[in-house]
């Protein structure tokens, strides 16, 4: 006599529904995944942004371009949706100030706002690099020689 073997088992239409079920409720988690990373995406750039604008602004205040006394406020001309405001405060010596820059906007009603704080001297009584003159041109020309050890490298004694 020879035996047959077993009949292959086949799925019951529960355990069908039951692994669609599964698959579809793991499809719905990677897609709500999706959504949470692209927004904390759009939440770091913003943030990036931010802090570049700052950045550029608190570079205006060093310069001299922006008053450092008193403070002043406003929207960036190539960002009009991002506004400004720098404000300082005096510090423990004189020309010294405490500045902040704080740069803000609103999206998608949610705030966006990034603050710098740093100490600066006063660029007005300093002066800026735009104040800097120029080098007086050398009058000799050729190669310069000098007999003097210390300024040609010479051996320590």
């Amino acid at each position: 006599m020879t035996r047959r073997p077993p009949a292959a088992q086949a799925l019951s239409l529960l355990e069908v529904l039951l692994a669609l079920a599964i698959m579809l409720l793991a499809l719905v988690a990677i897609g709500r995944l999706v959504d949470v990373g692209m927004d904390r995406a759009l939440d770091a750039q913003l943030q990036t942004r931010a802090t570049l604008l700052a950045e550029s602004k608190l570079a205006e205040v060093e310069t001299g371009a922006v008053a450092i006394r008193g403070g002043s406020s406003g929207v960036f001309d190539d960002a009009p949706e991002w506004s400004w405001v720098v404000e300082s405060q005096p510090a423990a010596w004189a020309n010294l100030y405490q500045v902040t820059v704080r740069v803000y906007r609103t999206y998608q009603d949610r705030p966006v706002a990034v603050e710098l704080h740093q100490l600066l001297l006063d660029p007005a009584v300093i002066g800026s690099s735009a104040q800097a003159e120029a080098p007086a041109p050398a009058t000799s020309s050729g190669t310069a020689s000098s007999s003097n050890p210390s300024r040609t490298g010479g051996t320590m004694p």
